[in-house]
């Protein structure tokens, strides 16, 4: 079944190049973060519908767990680090990040796999194509990556309730919105592995589209609003 990446990849797309739009005009890192972590779920995604349409090849399944399952987490953690953070700091984070996205795309594009768990009709299981080592990278990426998004909302959100401002409210939840989405999305991905075939895919496709909503709703409200005329 491919129709379901399929979507989630357009819908995914579809909001990152929106975000991709608001960088352009409002140059916040925060936002380039988040739109590249969006795409990097589209990816994910076109690389699942791929696999499910013309069958999985070892360069599609590496792009699809390497943005899929390995980095496209830690970049949404790295917009909530700009977002909360002294920008001294979230410089320091991406340029670690960036090595380490470095580090893990030998990793994952070096590896070697476990052909006969290619042959499906749908998203192959990490642990039938890959070693323990690259499935453990990926664990301390999406791990990390998920206790920093919702950490710092959930911080933020205590923090700034407690203001009296509108704008702190905003961002309050605007940061709960995003930890949300991701929540819903690491479950989805989570009983993905554990489903087969079409019900895999749907659980995924259904997961993605769901969170990435939810988290682009987070995303919307952390602009400012607009002046009235």
């Amino acid at each position: 079944m491919w129709v379901f990446p399929l979507a989630a990849a357009i819908v995914s797309g579809y909001f990152a190049w929106l975000l991709g739009v608001q960088f352009s005009t409002r140059r916040r890192p925060n936002v380039l973060a988040w739109s590249i972590a969006l795409g990097m779920f589209s990816l994910a995604s076109a690389a699942a519908a791929f696999g499910g349409l013309f069958g999985w090849s070892p360069p599609t399944f590496r792009t699809y767990y390497l943005f899929g399952a390995v980095l496209n987490v830690p970049a949404l953690a790295l917009g909530t680090v700009y977002l909360l953070a002294p920008r001294r700091v979230a410089n320091a984070t991406a340029l670690l990040l960036i090595v380490a996205s470095c580090a893990a795309a030998l990793v994952v594009f070096n590896a070697d796999l476990m052909t006969a768990g290619l042959d499906t009709e749908g998203i192959p299981r990490g642990s039938e194509v890959l070693s323990e080592d690259v499935r453990l990278l990926s664990r301390y990426f999406s791990i990390t990556g998920f206790l920093v998004v919702v950490g710092g909302a959930l911080w933020s959100a205590a923090r700034l309730a407690r203001g009296r401002q509108p704008n702190l409210k905003r961002l309050a939840s605007a940061n709960l919105l995003i930890a949300l989405g991701t929540t819903v999305v690491a479950i989805a991905s989570e009983m993905a592995r554990i489903a087969t075939g079409s019900v895999e895919d749907l659980v995924f496709a259904a997961g993605l589209f769901i969170g990435v909503s939810v988290m682009f709703a987070g995303f919307l409200k952390t602009r400012p609003p607009q002046a009235a005329p």
